[in-house]
């Protein structure tokens, strides 16, 4: 070999170790799988305790879907279509598992808490204690051996698939999640929606990628629970199923997983169909695929796994005295005090604490994964990703085991389910101590470790609060105005092109007593405090006044106030009555539309512009119009709204806070 071939041969040489190493330094060993879980026989499904007989059919079909990663001390995860697995399940797995090089720290079995699926061994024991048939309780137990066969299937089948990956993962939104906890007084009063309370909104994704490019996993992760359709006796994903459907349909050679956040407190909004559900699972892959189509973030380490148990602190579980007086109530907590008792009379003893597990998988210090069990209410979530760097932090529940609800010391203070009686379904025998909360949060905090803990100047998550519809509501005004309309909407949205110029927003200041006070859509769909009157009493009156603004036109001086008008299928009455220092001007009434009115002396104008609307509410802009300011002012101007009418719920409202001259700008904008 002469010099010059030995100095290529040994530059092509260097070359190739180098791209070898960085190709091993972006590459993993991938392997992803699923198979069909769907029931092939009745059987009672989990998530509801009044549903007591077996299935009545299937909605959609459910899945075992497994991703492993890493080929030396690889780790698995596999997502079951199923309301919650107990440690009792978990272990089975595990067991099956180490025969396949996969010891139980390896390995996460994680729920997509559906509430249209099979209940599972160890799952909520109390919720059928003393309700079933043999042959009801035999189908569940050969439900569960059938289950864990086919994730065992799913995982070996994810060990086999193994190849070559690159990994990348990205940040994202979805917003359908709300917090279901309805709190009167400061206390839980049951299930609704209540809109100011905190939220997880993050939806983190990972994506697997082979040698050609082509997305083969996709992994993504909401805190919301799975309760879409309600209790409808079928099998059935939710929108977590649907979120796997729509996602291998955008994705199409890729296996999806599905997991859960901390969304024990958080309900689908809205919720009631399959529809909904459907709608719901494909906003996720929308939210995916724009993700995957933006710049995401590589992962360069294979994921290290830290795990570990700790016990979760009980209040003292009452004396045996107690537990035999409750045996005389029946239904559940009849079952629970013999639970209880079968303890005492066992172990001379009922524990006050919960083995706990948890688990952290570490890909370097560039994204930490968090598996939580149970279901856990988002004040983690909020205080963790305040607490580390919440821009490389992603947070699983219902993971490994099911011990019931993990409230936080908010919930406990204000009580209720999450606190208090869904524990007896679980079969604790009372609720948690506050500092259940810091216990759980210091544990992850140091098994994440001081590499994610947060910046000094950190900004907070941006996910914790529902986000403002005003963008996206002056968009549709925009297009709404650029359409056709006819004669009169195009004259009303004409003459508000030239008073919006000229209004300024208006402070409200409220004076009147017999008004009420909520929260409400505003003009942007959003919950703000609002004052508000009725049609129910002849007389009730929503009074304010406002500072005289000078007007930028000669002759005329426009307010802008924000409100809304609603009910509008409970019976007609007259109406309301607009004064202004206290002389009567405008009859009005509910609308949904564009709508203007003119007092009988023509001193007065009002134009009402919807813009967010429901099927019988709407909320937009008042528009006042005064063609000269009264003589007996004192430098504010008095307005009224009266009620002329009665035994009707029709509703007028006002904003507490008055429109910001940045909003109207923008509301000029979108009228332009």
């Amino acid at each position: 070999m002469n010099s010059l071939t030995y100095k290529i041969a040994l530059q092509l040489f260097i070359s190739l170790v180098f791209l070898s190493a960085v190709k091993g330094a972006s590459t993993v060993s991938v392997g992803v799988s699923k198979v069909d879980v769907t029931p092939d026989m009745p059987v009672l499904l989990a998530g509801y305790g009044g549903r007591t007989t077996e299935h009545e059919g299937i909605d959609t079909s459910l899945w075992a879907r497994a991703m492993v990663i890493g080929d030396k001390n690889p780790v698995a995860i596999v997502v079951l279509d199923n309301c919650g697995i107990s440690q009792i399940v978990t272990d089975r797995l595990a067991e099956r598992l180490a025969k396949h090089g996969l010891n139980a720290d390896q390995l996460v079995v994680a729920a997509t808490h559906t509430h249209n699926a099979p209940t599972l061994i160890g799952y909520a024991p109390i919720v059928w204690k003393g309700r079933t048939t043999k042959e009801q309780d035999d189908r569940v137990q050969s439900y569960t051996r059938f289950v864990i066969e086919k994730m065992t299937q799913a995982v070996v089948g994810a060990l086999a698939k193994r190849e070559p990956m690159s990994l990348e993962w990205a940040l994202g939104r979805a917003t359908f999640g709300g917090n279901r906890r309805v709190i009167s007084s400061g206390s839980w009063s049951g299930f609704g929606f209540q809109r100011n309370a905190p939220v997880d909104h993050s939806l983190p994704v990972l994506f697997a990628k082979d040698s050609k490019g082509d997305v083969r996993a996709v992994w993504a992760n909401y805190a919301c629970h799975c309760t879409t359709v309600g209790s409808r006796n079928r099998i059935g994903g939710d929108w977590a199923g649907y979120a796997n459907t729509w996602i291998e349909n955008e994705f199409g050679k890729a296996v999806s997983l599905m997991t859960i956040g901390c969304g024990a407190d958080i309900g689908p909004q809205p919720s009631g169909t399959l529809a909904i559900a459907e709608n719901h699972g494909k906003a996720i892959a929308e939210e995916a695929k724009r993700l995957f189509a933006q710049k995401t973030i590589k992962l360069t380490q294979v994921p290290s796994v830290i795990t570990r148990r700790i016990s979760l602190p009980l209040i003292k579980p009452k004396p045996r005295d107690y537990w035999e007086e409750q045996l005389k109530s029946g239904g559940f907590n009849h079952q629970l005090a013999k639970a209880m008792l079968a303890r005492l009379d066992v172990a001379g003893e009922i524990s006050d604490e919960v083995n706990y597990p948890l688990s952290v998988w570490k890909f370097g210090s560039e994204l930490a994964v968090v598996f939580l069990a149970g279901e856990v209410v988002v004040d983690y979530s909020v205080r963790l990703k305040r607490e580390l760097d919440w821009s490389r932090l992603w947070i699983n529940g219902w993971a490994n085991d099911m011990p019931g609800y993990i409230p936080s010391r908010r919930i406990l203070l204000e009580g209720g389910y999450e606190a208090d009686f869904s524990q007896v379904y679980y079969e604790q025998p009372g609720r948690y101590d506050p500092s259940v909360e810091d216990k759980l949060v210091n544990a992850v905090k140091e098994m994440v470790g001081l590499e994610f803990r947060p910046k000094p100047d950190q900004e907070p998550a941006p996910f914790h609060k529902s986000p403002s519809g005003e963008s996206s509501t002056l968009s549709r005004l925009s297009n709404w105005v650029a359409d056709s309309r006819s004669k009169d909407e195009k004259y009303l949205i004409q003459k508000l092109r030239q008073l919006v110029k000229f209004a300024q927003p208006s402070v409200a200041n409220i004076k009147s007593d017999t008004h009420e006070e909520t929260e409400w859509h505003n003009f942007a769909g959003d919950f703000v405090q609002r004052s508000f009157i009725r049609q129910q009493t002849l007389d009730m009156e929503l009074k304010w006044d406002t500072p005289i603004v000078p007007g930028q036109n000669a002759s005329t001086n426009i307010y802008v106030f924000t409100g809304g008008l609603g009910w509008q299928t409970e019976p007609e009455t007259r109406g309301f009555l607009l004064s202004v220092q206290d002389e009567e001007k405008i009859e009005f009434d509910v609308t949904k539309k564009l709508s203007h009115w003119i007092s009988k002396d023509g001193t007065v104008e009002m134009i009402y512009l919807p813009t967010w609307e429901s099927g019988v509410d709407s909320g937009g802009f008042f528009f006042v119009s005064l063609i000269s300011i009264p003589d007996n002012h004192q430098g504010f101007i008095e307005f009224s709204v009266r009620s002329l009418g009665n035994g009707s719920r029709r509703w007028f409202a006002l904003d507490t806070k008055e429109p910001s001259l940045n909003q109207i700008r923008k509301l000029a904008q979108a009228l332009d």
